[in-house]
């Protein structure tokens, strides 16, 4: 957790572009890391069960009359651990089923360089090393990957690329993609990067660590049709306010760990899990898909994960999160219903499958 505070806090730029170019090395350079082994799934099955028991959850009334979902576990907070109190944070009751992508939810991908691994804490591998977050680690190297692929693909053919990281957190992927970019000597003024997400806080967080790292503080955009690099407040459930200057289409678009909290084309969800049943409601992928599809330039690539029914990955519906399961075939089904055709391309672990889709209508 330290990492992260370094990454995303005033100053210490040594130790960012440190931390930044140890990522850099792993994800682009190293062998992917293997998935979590049997017998880490199995005792994920324990810990799952263990948490079930000892998790309490309770409903409180603001004095504004919102209600917040508050949960209790001895366990996760005797370890005080920065990302298992997250998950006992109160949330807004209706935004409760989200797992926003803050510090916190950064803290996986440090556990990526091996400088830090070594030096991180038992509660630092019991949380970040489970099962989900070693597939977490691996669907962010498969994410940059295929990013830096297809950006690579159109420079190299002297033409120019932009991509966008949509409901992205903090943007760290698109970061490295870019920074790889620059370092492997392609022309700046050919590719723009536009980093979104809905919490303004999660955007000030990016912008003060681009102002941080040599290869994005020279090359930050101005507008979004760029060049250079660029985070902005965008929510993907919201239209575009009219003040605000529509998206150019981009050549390559992430959307990575947010589909799973959208219905439609499910293989299984949380309220089946729980024996609950299921609010009407309308099938929102594909609406999401949809916006994604109309920002998207023809032929452009789009890079998403699935979300497999396993035990380690169900921990989170003990927090109050609503899951939608889908596994590659009911990926594609959701994505061809947006004009989108698998190109072949994919990265699997046990939790995430990440698969690069193309617009093709």
């Amino acid at each position: 957790m330290e990492a992260v505070n370094t990454l995303y806090a005033e100053g210490q730029e040594e130790f960012a572009e440190a931390i930044l170019s140890s990522l850099s090395r792993q994800v682009f350079d190293a062998d992917v890391p293997r998935p979590s082994g049997n017998f880490r799934r199995w005792m994920a099955g324990g810990v799952f069960r263990l948490l079930r028991w000892t998790t309490r959850p309770t409903v409180r009334t603001n004095p504004d009359g919102t209600e917040i979902t508050v949960f209790r576990n001895r366990i996760i907070e005797r370890s005080n651990h920065p990302y298992g109190m997250t998950l006992l944070e109160p949330s807004m009751a209706d935004a409760a089923s989200f797992v926003e992508g803050g510090d916190p939810m950064n803290a996986p991908y440090m556990m990526i360089s091996p400088e830090i691994s070594r030096n991180a804490s038992t509660w630092d591998h019991i949380f970040l090393n489970s099962v989900q977050g070693k597939d977490v680690q691996i669907r962010f190297i498969w994410e940059c990957q295929f990013s830096y692929k297809g950006a690579r693909n159109r420079l190299d053919q002297g033409k120019p690329v932009h991509l966008k990281a949509a409901a992205a957190g903090t943007g760290l992927s698109m970061i490295l993609v870019f920074d790889r970019l620059i370092r492997d000597g392609y022309d700046p003024r050919l590719i723009t990067a536009t980093i979104t997400d809905r919490d303004a806080g999660n955007v000030t967080k990016t912008r003060r660590l681009l102002n941080k790292l040599h290869t994005t503080s020279a090359h930050l955009a101005t507008t979004m049709e760029g060049p250079g690099i660029s985070a902005r407040t965008r929510d993907l459930l919201h239209p575009v306010p009219e003040a605000e200057a529509a998206d150019p289409p981009y050549d390559v678009v992430t959307l990575i760990g947010i589909l799973e909290y959208f219905s439609g084309y499910t293989c299984a969800t949380t309220d089946e899990h729980l024996g609950r049943t299921a609010s009407p409601e309308c099938s929102d992928a594909p609406e999401t898909i949809n916006k994604i599809s109309s920002m998207t330039a023809p032929s452009g690539f789009l890079i998403v994960n699935s979300y497999k029914v396993e035990i380690g990955a169900r921990i989170l519906e003990i927090f109050g999160k609503r899951l939608y399961f889908r596994t590659r075939q009911e990926m594609r089904a959701l994505l061809e219903s947006g004009g989108f055709a698998p190109t072949g391309e994919v990265g699997s672990g046990i939790v995430y499958d990440v698969e690069v889709f193309q617009k093709v209508s």
